[in-house]
């Protein structure tokens, strides 16, 4: 849930329509994780407990959803084969709750829910859409574009496995309920070469402005994203296996478990938490600290535990060596814990200002942003924002968010002294705007060169239809 709110409102024109609701969904959520875990320590003839945390799940996952199509159904930005996607995440949601307020009311409670079709619906339909989703939008962590049409076909798969997967439930048809996972895995695939997970060599890989923690960050996601899709096609195979042919077998459903929801899940949260929770939280991005070893110690565990499974089906027990799985695990979350510790921190030094001639303007290759300081045209206050530049030769380019729109260019037009802070050095110039398209096309193609189409796409989308050049001194 919180990465719906955090990945919808960048892509769209404004803000979350109501933060109260979001807040409201989670304390209803949480509302009823207490009281299920209320149920399994107090007398259950004392409260209803099962039914009243029902009802809350229920509530908090309509609230959800509703905001999330309110979401999207706004202009769309960058990425918009995700939203569905998002969407279908969401709807997994409310389908599992209101199956769980409908079973509530029965005889056991909580009988069906964990059911082989709804532990599929919550571990492929509600994460693994949201995962599909933050990995079509991440994919410039990777230095590369997805395929469009097949990451539409992928929502497309996924939404009819879904419903697949719920029919078969209310049904009671074992036969439909195995068609929606074999649509699942259609959907599964689909997302793997809509990200190009199989190509590691990017057309966007070797741009001027990569450092060496550029590419260490982009080998870190194929290895986590490789890792993870690995143990989705796994627990894919599993889950047909369990649905398929209606085993009850505890280790073939311990293994499609784990595979999903540590394997497939866990290495994609170890892949993403240290690239996106750093920015959402107003912190800087991984500069230094990036570590393989939760990623490692991870899928060691998930491996352990699935080789003990499969070393018990030929034996009466399982080996005892498999209980090495869940320190692994937890060690892994831990270190996972520290090293997003360490990249998220906010910068304790702050950079002294020196003279502009001990910094050259070469040496900003590798800086991705400044900040500039321009006079309001109608009050003559100066006013400071942060914004991407590119250098060539002896002049800094800039490129207003919504071209000859954009405020501060309609002011540097009245006022063009203009300061400029980068990296804590300040340099300071005259503004020369540039009109002419093929120059601005030109200055456009330096800065894809530097931030990458996708980013530049995202952000300028076709509004870029001026620049501006300062000579500094």
């Amino acid at each position: 849930m919180g990465v719906d709110y955090s990945l919808l409102p960048r892509s769209k024109v404004g803000r979350l329509p109501a933060v109260f609701f979001g807040y409201l969904a989670y304390a209803l959520i949480t509302g009823a994780n207490v009281s299920f875990l209320l149920y399994s320590i107090l007398p259950s003839d004392s409260f209803p407990y099962i039914e009243g945390g029902a009802l809350f799940m229920f509530l908090g996952s309509l609230i959800f959803l509703s905001q999330v199509l309110l979401l999207v159904v706004r202009p769309t930005g960058g990425f918009p084969e995700a939203n569905p996607l998002i969407v279908l995440s969401s709807v997994s949601l409310e389908l599992i709750s209101l199956f769980l307020l409908i079973d509530s009311a029965g005889h056991p409670p909580l009988g069906g829910v964990f059911s082989p079709q709804m532990i599929y619906l919550a571990l492929v339909g509600f994460a693994g859409s949201m995962i599909y989703a933050v990995e079509i939008r991440s994919v410039s962590f990777r230095q590369c574009n997805y395929r469009k049409q097949v990451a539409n076909l992928c929502w497309v798969l996924q939404g009819l496995g879904i419903a697949s997967i719920y029919a078969g439930v209310m049904m009671g048809s074992a036969l439909v309920s195995t068609l929606g996972a074999v649509l699942l895995a259609g959907a599964a695939l689909s997302e793997m070469v809509s990200i190009k997970i199989l190509e590691l060599a990017h057309p966007l890989m070797y741009r001027p402005a990569m450092t060496k923690m550029h590419f260490r960050i982009m080998k870190y996601n194929e290895v986590c994203i490789l890792l993870a899709s690995g143990w989705l096609i796994f627990g894919s195979a599993m889950g047909l296996v369990w649905l398929g042919t209606g085993t009850t077998s505890f280790l073939v459903k311990d293994s499609f478990i784990h595979a999903v929801a540590i394997g497939f899940v866990g290495s994609t949260i170890t892949c993403f938490a240290p690239m996106l929770l750093p920015g959402l939280l107003g912190h800087k991005g991984p500069v230094t600290g990036l570590s393989f070893g939760p990623i490692i110690t991870l899928n060691v565990g998930i491996l352990v535990r699935v080789a003990g499974d499969f070393q018990a089906l030929t034996q009466s027990s399982l080996p005892l060596w498999e209980s090495a799985s869940g320190p692994l695990v937890l060690l892994a979350m831990g270190w996972l814990l520290v090293m997003l510790w360490r990249i998220g921190r906010p910068a304790q030094v702050t950079a002294q200002k020196r003279a502009p001639e001990t910094f050259s303007l070469a040496q900003t290759r590798g800086i991705g942003e400044g900040k500039i300081t321009v006079v309001t045209r109608t009050t003559m206050k100066e006013i400071t924002l942060s914004i991407w530049f590119v250098v060539r030769d002896d002049k800094i380019y800039f490129l207003p968010v919504r071209g000859s729109a954009t405020n501060w260019y309609r002011n540097i037009l009245k006022n063009n002294r203009i300061r400029i802070d980068i990296s804590g050095h300040l340099y300071y110039g005259m503004v020369q705007p540039i009109q002419d398209r093929e120059r601005v096309a030109e200055i456009m193609s330096l800065f894809r060169d530097k931030y990458g189409d996708r980013n530049c796409k995202n952000l300028f989308a076709d509004r870029a239809n001026v620049a501006v050049s300062v000579t500094v001194g």
